[in-house]
Formats: C-alpha cells, structure tokens, sequence
C-alpha cells in the first residue's frame, strides 16, 4: 500500500513539521510513506500532478488556515483522476461537527483530529488489512512528548535557503481566547536533553531553526539552560523563540547580553496594551512590564526582536489600537508584525463573537472585518498601515532614517504618510517626511544614503542625493593604497586579496552630527559598508 503525505506551505522558505513528525512516527511503525512538500503559490493542478506521480493508495494531508482552499481543489481533482484514492484530512482546519465536515468536503473520506503521530500509523495499518473505520476519528489523550519520534530522522537533505521547525514543549500556561492552543490545558515538555541532543545535531545542518513552542520560556529555568548551550555552539545556525517578555529576569539579561547571543531571535506576543482588550481575550499579562523588558532585550544589541500586536480584539477601539501601536514602536523592536484577530473555530473567541458584534470571513482565514469597537472603514486604515510597516520599517531598507522620523513623529502618522506612497520613490519620500518635520537637511541626507548603500551592494544613489564625495576613488584608495588601514577596518577579511574584498564594499562619509547618531566614536567620518556580511554587522568605521 502506497501512501503518501501533501504539505501546501505558506512559501518557499518554509517546511512542514507536520509532515515530519508523520512520516518519522509511521516509518517506526513499519509503514514508509512518500512526501511531497509545495507552496500555495502552486498551481493546484501542478501539486495533483505531482501527487498523481507518487502512485497513492493513500494520501494524508495536513490542512491550515493558509492552504485549505487549495488543499480542496488538490484533493477534488484526485479523487476524480483515481478514484480508488483513499483522502485522510488531519490538521487545526478538520474542526467541526461530522455532518458539517462531510457535507464541506464530501471527496475526504477519513477526519483526524488531536495528534497524529500515533493514530496515523494505527488507520494505516487497519487500512493495510482491509479495514476501514469511522469518517471521523480523534486521537485519545495527549501524547507524552518523549514518544515522540525525532521529525528529521528520515530528512535525507536540507536546503540551505530553507528554515526548519521545532518544538520542544506542547500547549501553553495561557488561555488566551483567540488562540486554539487554549484548547489543551497545561504544558508537556520533551526531556531537555532529548531537546539539546537533537538541535545539536540540527543545528550542524540548517542556517535558521524556528522553535514553534507557543511560550518557550514558560519553564523560565529550563528555557535558559537550553539558551545558554545554544549559543555555545559552534557554527551560524541561528535559532527564533516565541516567549513571554514579562516573564524575563536579571539572570537572563545577563546571559542575553553575551555577543554570542546575536544567534537568538526573540518573538514577543504583546497583541495590545488595552487592558480591556486583554482582560476581553483572557490574556492576563502586565503589558507594560512586557514592553519595559523588550525596550531592556532592544538595548542589550545582541539579540533580535519582533514584536506583535493584534488589530481588532474585542474592546479595543480605533484610537486605542493606535494608543497599542505608539507605545510598541517606543521600544524600537527589530521587526513589529501588526496581525489582524482571526475568529478560529473552536476558540473561545468564536464563542463570544456575537457579544462584541464581530463580523468575519466564515471561511479560512476567519479574519474580523468589523467589531462593535472597530469599523471596517478603520480596520482597512490599519490594513494600509500594516503595509507601510512592512515595507518601510520591517524591511529595514531605511533603518536608520526610520529611527529619527520615529524620533519627531508619532508611528500611526508617519506610516499613514508613507502607506500614501508605497509605490512612488520610496528614498524621495521619506526624506521629504523629515524635512517637513524639521530634522536637519544634512543629517537626513546622510542617512538616507547610508541606508541606500547598506541595501544596495552595486547601484549608484539616486541623483538628487547622490554625495558629493567620489566613492569609487576614495574606495579604490583604501583598498589599493592603504592595505594596513583596510585590514584593521576590516580584521574578518585578514588574508582575503583586496581586489576581492573591493567587491563587496560599499563608502560612506558622515558627518560627526551622524557619527554620534549612530553611536560611533570614531572621528574620521568614514564608513565601510561590507556586503559580504549579514545586514545587521555591514558597517565598519574607518579608524582614525
């Protein structure tokens, strides 16, 4: 019996843990399965073409919100191009009365809810025989998460331009409304050294791992020693954490602070700094002790920081979410993802919806399109906002002319005034924001065109901010004519011929008003922008 398993991922760049774990957990139990892993951005009749391939007896898909649509359209042309196909649906998106789920998708012929590792190795060895149950089947009590079999055990390459997932705890301490987590009460953890021992070993292989454990911290003491042998490891394997900020304290300050620490990145849920929005969705967290303690992560300049917030939770109007949004922006976070609520299926928040007069997408993505707080007029404000957040702030493309407009301007209105120009001279833009709000023209000019040379290795500033220094001549000066200065500038590239180097350089002349804005105490004022390394470590003053 062949059997294969379908992961439509949101893109590219990511992978299916899911998938992993089930192919590991039904290869223990003697059941090989074949899988094929795409992207939502396929062609539904390219994804049935290359599971039509595979020859299946059976196939087991794992259903999100970002892929049920396609995942229908996938299943329905199988099942008419061979119908013998037996479907088996698993996933957050099989959620729902048994008549609802056959009558939505009458082509699937068995539903999986709970965990799969050890019901999917049981159907398909009652299938094997012949046997066939329920079109509904739910997994009993939870697994305990030792069982569970390593997901990369049978991951025979790993793409360098990919992130790989893991978890080293199920379920959350919290019962946020919103969340399908809420579901499942309390937190298992895998054994810390099961945990160590296979990210070690990961590790050695992928550039970025994101751990999916919804609170990794919630064990405060465990999530430390774990972050404390990651960052010794040798290699550039980077490792993202979804954590609870407020729950930071001195020792892991302390060990943060560390240089090695610029490995670890830091997702921070704080959704909202309305309290009555937080005491709505059940989220009893101090808002702001989170934020005091991302401002603390922020300064330390070691490790990364993305920070959340939620547009559109019940009891946080307009003027309030912008209040959230203002306060975020303060602590000056790497990255700030501006969600909108999802009405999820089996929340509490799906239960209490009609209480607040929520209207949203009965269909997957489930996301709000008005409340009794909020319009929909004001939440598609916010959607351009969310835009212009992306394309402006999280992009980093204009980090440091973002951080003085932030200085002189509140956040709401400076990514108002910039979601009006997404598509016109981004550069030309922002620097006629700041003049407007009266920064000084030489210090916006200057990092304006710092910015540019940091993301652009080759292409020359556009003219009307183009510097009046040589850049070419001053470069090939330093690099040809003074090799001691270029050597101590750059001590990383020691060894490295200098016409090789010259490649990935980039030169900057600064003002000292902008020296002390960046907070370089060199006086010369030259700046060496080294594109051969990551965009956070590219600039390098020329010592005096």
């Amino acid at each position: 019996m062949n059997t294969t398993l379908l992961a439509l991922n949101a893109s590219y760049s990511h992978t299916s843990l899911a998938a992993r774990y089930l192919r590991a957990a039904c290869y223990e139990a003697g059941h090989p399965v074949a899988l094929v892993e795409m992207t939502v951005n396929e062609r539904s009749e390219n994804i049935s073409r290359a599971v039509f391939s595979e020859r299946p007896d059976v196939l087991c898909c794992s259903v999100y919100i970002w892929n049920v649509r396609l995942m229908s359209d996938v299943c329905t042309r199988l099942k008419l191009m061979m119908p013998e196909l037996y479907i088996v649906w698993g996933g957050p998106e099989v959620v729902g009365a048994e008549d609802v789920l056959q009558t939505n998708y009458p082509f699937v012929d068995v539903f999986c809810t709970g965990e799969g590792e050890a019901m999917l190795p049981l159907l398909l060895q009652d299938l094997a025989r012949g046997v066939r149950g329920p079109t509904c089947l739910a997994a009993g009590a939870p697994l305990v998460m030792q069982a569970l079999p390593d997901p990369y055990s049978e991951e025979a390459d790993f793409d360098q331009n990919r992130l790989y997932y893991f978890e080293t705890s199920r379920g959350c301490p919290y019962n946020c409304a919103y969340c399908i987590s809420s579901r499942e009460k309390g937190v298992r953890y895998l054994p810390e050294e099961v945990t160590w021992h296979r990210l070690e070993w990961l590790a050695q292989r992928v550039p970025l791992v994101k751990l999916v454990d919804r609170t990794f911290n919630s064990d405060r003491y465990r999530a430390r020693r774990l972050w404390q042998r990651l960052i010794e490891l040798p290699g550039d394997c980077r490792f993202h954490f979804e954590i609870c900020a407020h729950l930071l304290c001195d020792e892991d300050f302390a060990l943060l602070s560390q240089k090695a620490a610029r490995r670890l990145q830091f997702e921070v849920g704080l959704q909202s700094t309305s309290a009555q929005a937080l005491s709505a969705v059940n989220r009893t967290v101090d808002a702001q002790l989170v934020l005091e303690n991302v401002r603390r992560l922020v300064e330390l300049g070691t490790v990364e920081v993305h920070l959340d917030l939620i547009a559109g939770l019940p009891g946080e109007g307009h003027s309030d979410f912008l209040s959230s949004l203002e306060r975020a922006m303060q602590t000056r976070p790497h990255r700030l993802h501006l969600g909108f609520l999802k009405v999820l299926p089996g929340t509490q928040m799906r239960a209490i919806a009609d209480t607040y007069d929520m209207s949203y997408l009965p269909y997957a993505p489930y996301e709000v399109l008005s409340t009794r707080d909020m319009g929909t007029e004001e939440l598609l404000q916010l959607k351009d906002l969310e835009s212009a957040i992306e394309s402006y702030y999280n992009s980093r493309r204009f980090e440091h002319a973002m951080r003085v407009l932030l200085d002189v301007l509140p956040a709401a209105s400076l990514f108002s005034r910039l979601s009006d120009s997404l598509h016109t001279e981004a550069d030309r833009k922002v620097f006629d924001i700041g003049l407007d709000s009266g920064l000084p023209e030489g210090l916006l000019r200057e990092l304006v065109v710092l910015d540019f040379l940091l993301r652009e290795p080759h292409r020359k500033p556009p003219a009307w901010i183009k510097p009046e220094y040589d850049e070419d001549a001053m470069l090939r000066e330093l690099v040809y004519g003074q090799p001691d200065t270029l050597y101590k500038t750059l001590p990383h590239r020691a060894g490295v011929r200098p016409g090789i180097i010259l490649r990935d350089l980039r030169l900057c002349e600064v003002s000292g008003e902008c020296l002390r804005h960046l907070g370089l105490s060199t006086e010369k004022g030259l700046l060496l922008i080294d594109h051969s390394q990551p965009r956070s470590r590219r600039i390098f003053p020329v010592p005096d």
